[in-house]
């Protein structure tokens, strides 16, 4: 069914009160304009993180260009952000994270050197590597709202420490150098399991 149509259905939900706001997951910059032209949408869920940055080529300028809000799971990749991620053996037997291509150990092993270059940063302002990955992600604009884990206490001791981290304009630009799209090693999916990243 075309987007304009599913939204067309929806928005008839939001004139009858039934539905407050519109929301969208995982679509191309061009599914979101051809939607708010039908009804506003408030906002866009995609994963978004140092290590899976594909939102800023086209989605996350599209998000703003239309007022729309910006929603990222999986802030901490998988959990490999936090450093606690060395290997599968942690892994239940039914943990999809088993067939991602990052998390094969080839390049677990060489993501590990960009989250140790990452580890002396987190010594600097003195928090997780957890806070100083979810910090950089609110660094970006207000309109990011992004959403962690939080199924034990030290994951939102976490989650609340990076609200309340400043990192500075030069360690920004520092850390996105450490994590530019072309050294992280490993696709996001398998080739053919997802065909609606943002292109």
């Amino acid at each position: 069914m075309p987007i304009e149509d599913v939204v067309g259905i929806m928005s008839s939900l939001v004139k009858e009160g039934k539905v407050r706001h519109l929301g969208l997951s995982e679509v191309s910059a061009d599914t979101l304009r051809r939607a708010s032209k039908v009804h506003h949408i408030t906002a866009v869920q995609s994963e978004y993180s140092l290590w899976s940055r594909e939102a800023e080529k086209n989605i996350l300028p599209a998000c703003r260009e239309l007022g729309v809000g910006f929603v990222p799971y999986s802030p901490l990749g998988r959990g490999f952000l936090t450093g606690k991620v060395t290997d599968q053996s942690g892994f239940a037997s039914d943990d999809f994270r088993r067939a991602l291509p990052r998390f094969q150990q080839e390049a677990m092993y060489k993501n590990q050197k960009l989250l140790s270059k990452l580890r002396h940063m987190a010594e600097k302002y003195q928090c997780s590597l957890a806070q100083l990955a979810l910090a950089w992600l609110m660094s970006k604009r207000n309109d990011i709202v992004p959403i962690p884990g939080a199924r034990k206490i030290e994951h939102l001791k976490d989650n609340v420490g990076a609200a309340n981290l400043l990192i500075s304009t030069d360690d920004i630009k520092a850390i996105e150098t450490i994590f530019m799209p072309e050294n992280i090693h490993g696709l996001r999916y398998n080739q053919g399991d997802f065909d609606l990243i943002d292109k």
